[in-house]
């Protein structure tokens, strides 16, 4: 995510901060950021509360997951309000990308969260025979959950609700541009667990760094590769393990045989939905060329349609901060400049902090909108030739989220899927992995490590412990000492009968087994 938290690294700590609404610069509220003192303080309070939620039964912490959904549900229309009041986001898709995916991810820890954290029998091979094996998914301890500003509610608490889930304190650090303060602070008091356990620590760049310094045992970070790798070099020495998602530029990749009606629909909902500023954003489109021109004309058509504004019928809000428009307007003037082809918008609108959507052909390597994450409502269309052609230049990025195929193909989409490098691919669909929150979510490469959402980010926020239980009695295990010539001989042997597929195998090894055990039995008694 380009740009997402370089106003979040300054060093001072101012003594308030305003929020504001993107689309009419009007002055909403302001707040005091959080002290080192204030940090520490929380940092304690959440270890505090750590070590007795571990404990806390699964169907207390489904209590104050359900009050939290009751909580989306009733207030429904005034969190929507407060979303789009400070992140200038259009109504719809302010209900689609931060109520609704935090509704979904929230209903699918209430269905799953207990079977997954169960604890989990697994095979015990025949060598240790009469042994039982288990693991146990333990929580962490104390997460730090570190959002961004594009997503103020669903992507701080979905992080949240998943590391709570798995018996862990959390303290949420919101961007100080889309803080939701009143928001949270409700959600924090919704239930006694919550109280406990859910910290809303709110200011600048600072404060995710005063955090850290307290040595929480995981980190959630969600924001630009540069202040991820900040994160990573401040948690390295203390070795804290950390999640991340990072940047992107994401691509939609249509072949001559695709549905180019829904394609464009698609791209254009895939690039503009948040105004661009989602990570799973479509920013790169590679069209066959047997249909480039047809699909850029029918795109351009589809652009020239959308609805400014943020209201119900609104279909694109304003870009929400102002750092973040002038990259944009940075990277179109670029590609301008070195005769790229601006097929439609290119510039912002009269108002607020609106951006046309806008359509870029004849793209070089020499533009810096090529290669570096756009992150507003700007497109760049190419054509390609074939299928080789199109996996080469797919994966010359240094980035790798979310990809989407468009063909009728299976097979060529199977091959796709399996050759694209990135965490994501929609076929047929675009952005639509992140809301399966079945599915895990993240990416490879320049775009981080880690996965939240599905089996693996749920299990992600615990420390996963092996366990063996044996109940023999009354004799030392064959492989402990004395080591003779003959026990040796005799595990070389077992060694190569249990690479053998010969049905008899089993005979052998109980064979070479048994002679094993006998030597166990002349072992003497300490």
């Amino acid at each position: 995510m380009q740009a997402l938290h370089e106003k979040e690294q300054e060093s001072s700590t101012p003594r308030s901060i305003t929020v504001f609404n993107p689309a009419t610069g009007e002055s909403l509220y302001d707040f005091t950021p959080a002290s080192g003192t204030d940090c520490r303080a929380r940092m304690a309070l959440a270890r505090q509360a750590s070590l007795t939620l571990r404990d806390v039964p699964m169907a207390q912490r489904l209590d104050a997951l359900d009050a939290l959904l009751a909580y989306l549900e009733k207030k429904q229309e005034w969190l929507l309000d407060r979303i789009v009041a400070e992140s200038g986001r259009s109504r719809g898709d302010a209900m689609l990308s931060d109520i609704f995916q935090l509704t979904e991810d929230c209903l699918w820890l209430r269905h799953h969260a207990a079977k997954v954290l169960a604890d989990e029998s697994v095979p015990t091979p025949i060598t240790l025979m009469g042994k039982q094996c288990r693991i146990l998914y333990q929580s962490r301890g104390v997460v730090v959950v570190i959002s961004p500003w594009n997503l103020p509610l669903a992507i701080g608490m979905t992080a949240a609700m998943f590391a709570f889930m798995a018996g862990n304190a959390v303290v949420l650090k919101p961007s100080e541009h889309t803080p939701m303060v009143q928001a949270l602070e409700e959600i924090r008091h919704l239930h006694p667990l919550f109280e406990q356990a859910l910290h809303v620590v709110h200011g600048t760049g600072q404060v995710a760094v005063d955090l850290i310094a307290e040595r929480p045992d995981l980190i959630c970070f969600t924001g630009s590769l540069n202040t991820g790798k900040k994160i990573l070099a401040q948690a390295a020495p203390m070795v804290i393990p950390v999640i991340m998602e990072l940047g992107a530029k994401d691509a939609m990749i249509v072949f001559n045989d695709a549905d180019l009606s829904r394609a464009v629909a698609a791209a254009c909902w895939g690039n503009l939905h948040n105004s661009g500023q989602s990570c799973t954003a479509t920013e790169r489109i590679f069209v066959h060329e047997a249909v480039y021109e047809d699909f850029s004309r029918r795109l351009v058509n589809a652009s020239e349609q959308i609805r400014l504004g943020t209201g119900a019928d609104a279909d694109l809000g304003a870009l929400t901060t102002d750092f973040q428009l002038r990259h944009v307007e940075a990277l179109v003037e670029d590609a301008r400049s070195k005769g790229a082809r601006i097929l439609c918008g290119g510039h912002r609108s009269d108002c607020g902090r609106f951006y046309l959507p806008t359509i870029i052909a004849n793209t070089t390597d020499a533009m810096r909108i090529s290669d570096e994450e756009i992150f507003g409502p700007v497109l760049t269309v190419s054509a390609f030739s074939s299928e080789d052609d199109v996996i080469v230049r797919h994966n010359n990025m240094p980035y790798g989220l979310s990809s989407s195929i468009w063909t009728e193909d299976k097979a060529r989409a199977e091959r796709l899927t399996r050759a694209l490098e990135t965490g994501c691919i929609n076929v047929n669909n675009v952005m639509l992995t992140e809301g399966n929150a079945s599915l895990p979510f993240g990416g490879v490469k320049y775009s981080g490590f880690g996965r939240m959402k599905g089996v693996e980010g749920l299990r992600g926020m615990t420390r996963s412990k092996a366990v063996m239980i044996d109940s023999t009695r009354g004799r030392p295990e064959p492989n402990w000492y004395p080591y003779s010539a003959n026990k040796l001989s005799l595990m070389q042997q077992l060694l190569s009968i249990l690479g053998q597929r010969n049905p008899l195998r089993y005979l052998k090894l109980a064979k070479v087994g048994l002679a094993i055990e006998s030597l166990a039995k002349k072992t003497p008694k300490a």
